[in-house]
């Protein structure tokens, strides 16, 4: 439920003021004046009609503020002055700021912008207001920063804000929180993350960027760079994303971003696809408007600089198992398909098919990661249409209903498509909620016919494996489950996705000749929503009261 802002009589009042965000008076402070010309005012008119076209609604006085300050300099300190930033410059800055985020939040509609520097805020609300979806847009500032014409565009408002602290009782709820201003020292960011509706978004801009040659993240010029990611974990924030605009050309270059998401649940809306975000920007933004920012921009940043993951894991303090997953251990050694046979599986009458060694396995093993690329990715979108038409199917199958014969007709070969596929991820695949939301993976070699080891007879595992289904509490889940892998912030983890999903099991003790080879389904479990029936249908499967999906769906098929 979104807040409305404080009536004018809270504590933090909302005002309407005709004062600009930025300066309008034509006075300088100093000994030096340079007086405009009649032609150069001309010139100047033009450029502002043209920024306003092309740039948005708000923020159409920013060059004409850059020269003006230019204007007010000495003419010594004027000559030496970097004015390196055009047009399309300052738009590619303030979209790669906005847009992520905006494109992230599934519905923003109260967004707010921290006040700070004018040209920053002004600048920012042009690329918030470009969005149809925001109804209020919210600057949050003292009396110095926060002024500005709601006349321009009636979603503006503004509320006052002390120090930093945003509380929900003077400002309410938000979608999205944007602090244009380049952060020079660690914040405590609790009193933003108050301030965000549960699948809200926080933006902050770095102004730094990381290079191969930086030290660990949290040492020397990354210094507060470390200690914020570090907070914003703390606080509460459950996935947290740094990307690069290296497109900027500015004062300071390239610059990176951080985005915090409250929810882990919005990793999904991060890692849209291309057809996604397409979608959103096509709902969100005007075809007027002027918009560089597109999908392939989205896909890009999505995945961090690998100068990001070096120096990252270049901290003695992150965790090994997050920057162990980099690409593939050498030092293990790999057995490959050609050394596995399948066979009847050896646990039971209806245990169906198992994959058995051709030859001894030694401990330690990885068993077909040469074929584990190949294996099929189910994504968080995909897999909740997939599953919603199974689950549709599923209950109105006895329906005799002429409107369920009709749907059924139409579209026997998407529902049996996703019968079969969902079939497919339910039986031999394995969830994870990595992205955010469900999503699945499929080995796409002889791996799918891993059998359960039940009671711990297990023999391809992860390190340290040792529970089983009859040793586990299946009305506790594990508190893996209940968080994405690694910590908020893990750039090693952002970089490796598909790694973190297919590797890792090794066999945890020798394998003989003709062995069978036997999983751990507990770690096939990838939500707390499921621990509970996926324990105790591994308890029936194995104590052999109940039947797996797979024997299910064959005998089925066979009686038919």
């Amino acid at each position: 439920m979104l807040h409305q802002p404080p009536s004018s009589d809270a504590k933090s009042k909302s005002r309407s003021s005709s004062t600009l965000p930025f300066p309008t008076t034509t006075s300088c402070e100093g000994s030096y004046v340079i007086r405009l010309s009649g032609f150069t005012i001309f010139v100047a008119i033009l450029s502002s009609a043209f920024i306003a076209l092309f740039s948005g609604r708000v923020a159409s006085t920013y060059l004409s503020t850059r020269q003006q300050q230019f204007n007010c300099q000495p003419a010594a300190a004027a000559a030496d002055t970097k004015l390196t930033e055009t047009v399309e410059n300052v738009m590619f800055d303030y979209e790669a700021l906005v847009h992520p985020a905006m494109i992230t939040h599934p519905n923003p509609k109260r967004v707010a912008v921290l006040g700070g520097k004018q040209h920053h805020t002004s600048a920012t609300l042009r690329e918030v207001l470009k969005h149809v979806s925001v109804k209020d847009a919210v600057i949050l500032g003292d009396e110095e920063n926060a002024h500005v014409d709601n006349a321009v565009d009636v979603r503006i408002s503004v509320l006052e804000m002390k120090d930093q602290e945003c509380s929900v009782e003077d400002h309410g709820l938000f979608d999205v929180i944007i602090d244009p201003n380049p952060f020079k020292a660690a914040t405590d960011f609790s009193s933003y993350f108050n301030c965000l509706n549960d699948d809200g978004v926080l933006v902050l801009n770095t102004d730094t960027i990381i290079t191969h040659k930086d030290p660990a993240l949290g040492i020397g010029r990354l210094n507060v760079l470390g200690r914020v990611t570090d907070f914003l974990g703390e606080v509460g924030y459950e996935s947290v994303h740094l990307y690069q605009d290296e497109s900027s050309s500015n004062d300071f270059g390239a610059r990176s971003f951080l985005v915090a998401l409250k929810s882990a649940e919005s990793r999904a809306d991060w890692y849209s696809n291309e057809a996604e975000v397409n979608i959103r920007l096509h709902q969100r933004i005007s075809r007027s408007e002027s918009l560089e920012f597109d999908s392939p921009t989205m896909l890009k940043y999505q995945t961090p600089p690998k100068a990001v993951e070096t120096v990252f894991c270049r901290d003695s303090n992150v965790k090994a198992d997050e920057c162990g997953i980099r690409g593939f251990d050498p030092e293990v050694v790999n057995v490959p398909y050609s050394d596995l046979s399948v066979g009847k599986s050896t646990m039971g009458e209806y245990s169906g098919r198992g994959i058995f060694a051709k030859t001894d396995i030694p401990k330690g093993r990885a068993i077909g990661i040469e074929k584990s690329w190949l294996s099929y990715f189910i994504y968080p979108s995909a897999h909740s249409i997939i599953m919603e038409l199974y689950h549709w199917a599923d209950e109105n199958e006895d329906d005799e209903e002429d409107y369920v014969e009709e749907v059924f007709e139409s579209v026997s070969a998407v529902v049996g498509f996703s019968e079969a596929l969902a079939l497919l991820l339910s039986g031999y695949g394995y969830w994870s909620s990595l992205l955010g939301r469900s999503h699945s993976t499929v080995d796409s070699g002889l791996m799918m016919f891993c059998n359960h080891g039940c009671n711990g007879t297990y023999n391809l595992c992860q390190d340290g494996a040792n529970d089983s289904e009859a040793s586990v509490d299946p009305n506790q889940p594990p508190e893996s489950l209940s968080s994405i892998w690694g910590s908020a912030f893990s750039p090693a983890v952002e970089r490796n996705l598909r790694q973190a999903l297919i590797s890792g099991d090794k066999t945890n003790r020798d394998i003989k000749k003709g062995e069978e080879i036997l999983c751990n389904y507990l770690e096939f479990i990838g939500r707390a929503s499921d621990w509970e029936a996926d324990v105790r249908g591994l308890q029936g499967q194995c104590a052999g009261t109940e039947l797996g999906e797979i024997s299910i769906y064959e005998r089925e098929n066979q009686q038919a």
